[in-house]
């Protein structure tokens, strides 16, 4: 017997936050260890606690659940995110934060346990709202940098209001950004296949079924592979998948 998953539920609202209080801890191997209304108090109870897992609204009084991520890594939690919405700026900001998944409220309640289980083993969970959303920004920051390179190959002033008009880069850090950046990196065959899996959001077991490899093969491809694309997380190397191979492939 292994020991629970031990969690802290974090959510101004007190029925959604009874909601999945109630919901995790029908389950044997979930423990909710506290529960929180805002960020500063999110942000004590892990450091008390010390939780496996954090799962966190979006938007909360004191601080939000973005603002609130860095230091719940700092505890050695893991983080998922939960909102009521697929904003782009939410995804991307959770997931530049540090959190290991974001998750729409309207989801299924097991696609909830499912999600808790992977990021205490160290999988990833992002919902398929939220990987649109991400896929989304991707396509139009990758449009208004072809849009600059065709305006930068104009001359004399025509071409100044348009360089005005670029937007902002994006801060360090950020996944889209580093998802999309050039050049691609060789990865071996099996890397390829491992981070295809991944983007898809299999789990290492899974991932070792899938492909009739050892456990501790799936773990050492996907840190080659982490390593190769320059990024911190599966979720980041997945966003990378889905930039440049188009998805399943």
């Amino acid at each position: 017997m292994t020991d629970p998953i031990r969690v802290i539920v974090a959510d101004d609202h007190a029925a959604v936050r009874a909601g999945l209080v109630a919901l995790l801890r029908a389950e044997a191997d979930i423990d909710v260890v506290a529960e929180a209304g805002d960020g500063p108090r999110a942000l004590a109870a892990a450091r008390e606690h010390r939780a496996d897992v954090v799962l966190t609204d979006v938007r909360m009084p004191g601080a939000t659940g973005i603002d609130i991520t860095p230091g719940l890594r700092a505890t050695g939690a893991r983080v998922l995110v939960v909102s009521a919405f697929d904003l782009d700026e939410y995804v991307l900001g959770a997931l530049a934060a540090g959190a290991d998944g974001y998750l729409v409220k309207s989801e299924d309640p097991a696609r909830f346990l499912e999600a808790v289980r992977a990021v205490a083993a160290g999988d990833a969970a992002l919902s398929q709202e939220a990987m649109q959303a991400v896929l989304a920004q991707l396509r139009r920051r990758e449009g208004a940098a072809a849009a600059a390179d065709a305006s930068g190959r104009g001359s004399g002033p025509a071409a100044a209001p348009a360089a005005a008009e670029q937007p902002a880069p994006a801060a360090p850090g950020d996944p889209a950004q580093r998802a999309s950046a050039e050049p691609v990196p060789p990865l071996t065959g099996r890397e390829e296949d491992v981070l295809r899996l991944l983007a898809r959001g299999m789990s290492n077991r899974e991932i070792s079924r899938e492909l009739f490899v050892e456990l501790t093969t799936v773990k050492s491809h996907i840190t080659h592979v982490l390593a190769k694309l320059g990024v911190d997380s599966r979720l980041q190397a997945a966003l990378w998948w889905q930039t440049h191979r188009g998805g399943d492939g």
